[in-house]
């Protein structure tokens, strides 16, 4: 009852913030259009590419989030995948259209041609932009804060994005003020910061279809993450070490599959009981949802994936185990 409750709560969120970077990136698009600035279209575009995480945080609580059946039996968290992956693509798109918008007129600039500067209107804009995205994400972490069961790993931008969006969103009001100073050189602000956020919303769209590309090719968890299931594998009561490691990630949740090194005395009930501790440590670190696979083996017998060589010195001679 209180998981849908949350869920429920959750969506609602969603839909909300849904609604606001919709509006927002219209109203900064037509507002770039109407107000002749370079910079603020090219932060509509990064309002968009908020949008796009928006609505694969929406895909994740209706049919990313769903539990595996007969036909998908990892669950369906590569369909969230396939999203961003085709909205990296539009934001790729976009943030090009852009950088090639604002490299123009900066061009034009350069060669002492006549530029067309922003409007009144496009800096009131901006500066209404940037207040409502200190107020907007305030309300926002109160209520997630109050979901604590579901978390959304999936980003445009990764990291610390509340603070990183409103730090662009400062130079973007600010390369358009600067262009009401006086003096000729001040003009080519606007278009400065257009080139510099096209550049930076480029290099955002490439990291993530790297990521997704990763994730649909099964590529394996980084090293960090790889590291951390060895240490929790290997500092369970009962496991002597551990072999070889599988990670892969699916959608927002992992699979996990490991090979634990026994005592050979223990029986089948005792060695089950070690490898239910290791997955159990496991899903309390990363979450029940992901797939875990331990296989255990005797100390000093062969790797549960595959045979290894052994050298002998006796008699010259190597012998396969």
């Amino acid at each position: 009852m209180k998981t849908n409750k949350n869920l429920n709560k959750t969506r609602k969120i969603s839909y909300t913030g849904l609604f606001f970077s919709l509006a927002l990136t219209l109203f900064k698009l037509f507002a770039g259009l109407l107000g002749h600035s370079t910079a603020l279209l090219a932060d509509a575009v990064r309002s968009f590419s908020e949008l796009i995480n928006e609505l694969v945080k929406l895909l994740d609580l209706s049919i990313a989030s769903k539990p595996e059946d007969w036909t998908h039996n990892y669950g369906h968290g590569k369909v969230a995948t396939l999203f961003t992956g085709a909205g990296a693509c539009v934001l790729l798109f976009a943030g090009i259209q852009s950088a090639s918008l604002a490299s123009g007129e900066l061009l034009m600039f350069i060669q002492g041609k006549e530029m067309e500067t922003p409007e009144m209107f496009a800096l009131s804009a901006a500066a209404l932009a940037l207040v409502s995205k200190e107020i907007i994400p305030l309300f926002s972490r109160r209520a997630w804060k109050q979901t604590e069961e579901i978390s959304f790993e999936t980003d445009i931008y990764t990291g610390n994005s509340r603070l990183r969006n409103l730090v662009l969103s400062c130079f973007v009001t600010l390369g358009i003020g600067c262009t009401f100073l006086p003096g000729k050189t001040w003009a080519a602000a606007d278009s400065l910061i257009a080139v510099l956020l096209s550049l930076y919303l480029l290099g955002s769209s490439g990291k993530l279809l790297y990521g997704t590309a990763n994730e649909l090719i099964e590529a394996s968890l980084d090293e960090e993450n790889n590291r951390k299931i060895r240490e929790i594998i290997n500092r369970t009561e009962g496991v002597l070490g551990s072999g070889e490691l599988k990670t892969r990630r699916i959608g927002n949740g992992i699979a996990i599959n490991a090979c634990i090194t026994v005592n050979s005395s223990l029986n089948i009930q005792e060695v089950a009981e070690i490898a239910d501790l290791v997955e159990e440590r496991l899903k309390t670190t990363y979450g029940e949802g992901i797939y875990t696979l331990i296989k255990a083996e005797p100390a000093q017998e062969r790797s549960c994936f595959q045979k290894k060589l052994r050298a002998s010195e006796e008699g010259g001679k190597k012998i396969v185990a």
